[in-house]
């Protein structure tokens, strides 16, 4: 397919929608081990998120999950966005469309440790930087979110098999 005449996204492959949140308190950062027993991405260290339902807002969805995953209430005044990407995840043949959120809590709250999609942990953010089976896509924009930069990142990608394949086109808006 020629630039001039390109396919839309949805003709691309099945949008999927979801929302996380980088939750972090002092130098910890909220983070999630997937069950082995989960269909998508199985075993993997992920953030607190999931699916957005039709009823939904990204915020909306944002905050619930968190709550599901971790019991952790946080109010719309104490999120803000970081990301919006365009995953296209070349052997599954979808499109995570995945808006990103930051949290930074003054008080660490109490978190439920185990449910059945996984387990929350709070890990320090320098040790998250350097583990491994972090989910790649989530990985990629540490730099930009803990590192504390300005503005929404803008991201659409290709994968596969987890890992970055190219990177289609990016944006950072320090203007928001």
């Amino acid at each position: 397919m020629s630039p001039s005449n390109p396919k839309h996204l949805h003709q691309v492959a099945q949008p999927i929608f979801v929302a996380e949140a980088y939750i972090i308190y002092q130098d910890q950062l909220l983070m999630f081990k997937r069950s082995d027993q989960v269909k998508s991405f199985p075993g993997w260290w992920a953030l607190p998120g999931g699916h957005i339902d039709a009823t939904e807002d990204p915020l909306a969805a944002a905050l619930r999950e968190v709550k599901e995953e971790t019991a952790v209430t946080i109010s719309p005044k104490q999120i803000k966005l970081k990301a919006i990407a365009m995953h296209h995840h070349l052997d599954l043949g979808k499109v995570y469309i995945v808006f990103s959120f930051l949290a930074r809590l003054d008080k660490q709250p109490k978190v439920v440790s185990a449910i059945q999609e996984g387990q929350a942990h709070w890990i320090e953010v320098k040790k998250a930087r350097t583990m491994t089976k972090i989910f790649p896509p989530l990985k990629y924009y540490f730099a930009h979110i803990l590192g504390s930069r300005p503005g929404i990142i803008y991201n659409n990608s290709q994968w596969k098999n987890s890992q970055l394949v190219k990177v289609l086109s990016e944006t950072i808006d320090r203007d928001y």
